[in-house]
């Protein structure tokens, strides 16, 4: 590797590790300190803005080829069931941060994996091995170390976490089996994906949080209109750096920063916010990724015949597992995917539009 493209690596891992952390710390700003208490509302924004900025992308200025067309028959059976659970993900992810720290947030995501894998043995699409099940009972004794530790342990924060992780699973499953073969760019991915589930979240701002948009949070977003922008934005812009770190860099490499970046977001919300971090919390989070490391070799090493799955599904399945952890890390920060996608990245050339 030519020092060029050592430094371009490091520079795509950098300016995706503040972006990514920022847009995390920015979401618990505004609900916290600006008082934007509208989970929902705040997830709708950076869907919509991915939703816009993916379509001008794609359709207008062309910058990747559309390899999908976007038939009746695919938005309705592919692309709204994956964009609800991917606006269920978003919603209960930042409805978190109103009851619970950042910190904890970032602990309890460790449970993904565990919850990830249940969902797809339960519908098929996964098998347990017993690498597997050892790594995931670590992770699940880490987070239950962490929780144990919490010094400002919130009932209604810790389900809304489960619950988004486990509409995060779900949206895995589904992508695996409704998406299997077909290998999509960041951005075609989001112009399939992040219009349904915005769509989806705005029928819940109808319904749940109408009145409080009206009479506080638009005015809010009116007194502050660079501030939501960004926030808007940051999440189109992360997606699209976590491309640029797939290609300068591995799986393996991002999986690393990954997990770097996730400490460091547990340190710097301590500062920032007045995170109070226990030891026990400490020790149980110092587990939980232990057993991550463990499950990430698991599935390295899993036998071709460890799934139920055939072949087209495992090499679509890849890019899920690639990247699992940070999927739902910063799908609770307003993105449809983070990690990766579960869509490839590289969409396949010289192919035109095809029905689905």
């Amino acid at each position: 590797m030519s020092e060029f493209s050592v430094v371009r690596a490091v520079l795509s891992c950098l300016t995706w590790s503040i972006a990514s952390s920022g847009i995390i710390f920015l979401n618990k700003y505004i609900m916290d300190v600006d008082g934007f208490r509208f989970p929902m509302a705040l997830s709708c924004l950076g869907m919509t803005t991915s939703s816009f900025c993916s379509y001008v992308a794609v359709v207008h200025l062309k910058v990747v080829p559309q390899t999908v067309e976007i038939t009746r028959k695919f938005w309705f059976g592919r692309a709204l069931p994956i964009g609800i659970f991917g606006a269920l993900t978003l919603y209960f992810g930042n409805l978190a941060y109103l009851y619970i720290s950042v910190p904890f947030i970032q602990m309890l995501k460790g449970m993904t994996p565990v919850i990830t894998l249940l969902v797809g043995v339960l519908f098929g699409v996964d098998a347990f091995t017993t690498p597997l099940c050892a790594s995931l009972c670590v992770i699940g004794v880490g987070v239950a170390i962490s929780s144990y530790g919490e010094a400002a342990f919130v009932l209604a924060g810790f389900v809304a976490m489960l619950a988004a992780e486990t509409a995060e699973a779900g949206k895995v499953v589904l992508m695996q089996k409704l998406m299997s073969g077909m290998k999509l760019h960041v951005l075609e991915g989001l112009l399939c994906f992040a219009p349904p589930c915005a769509l989806a979240l705005a029928a819940g701002v109808l319904a749940l949080e109408l009145d409080g948009m009206l009479t506080v949070g638009l005015p809010k977003m009116a007194a502050r209109p660079l501030l939501y922008a960004t926030q808007g934005l940051m999440g189109f812009v992360v997606n699209l750096l976590i491309l640029s770190v797939i290609k300068n860099t591995s799986s393996v490499t991002f999986k690393v920063v990954s997990m770097m970046k996730n400490v460091a977001v547990v340190v710097g919300s301590i500062p920032l916010f007045g995170a109070d971090v226990t030891a026990l919390q400490a020790a149980g989070y110092t587990v939980s990724m232990g057993g991550f490391a463990l499950y990430q070799y698991a599935r390295a090493v899993q036998p071709q015949g460890a799934t139920h799955q055939p072949l087209k599904e495992k090499s679509a399945r890849k890019g899920y597992d690639d990247h699992l952890h940070d999927e739902l890390s910063d799908d609770a920060d307003g993105l449809l995917y983070e990690r990766e996608e579960g869509v490839g990245y590289d969409a396949e050339k010289g192919r035109g539009p095809a029905s689905v």
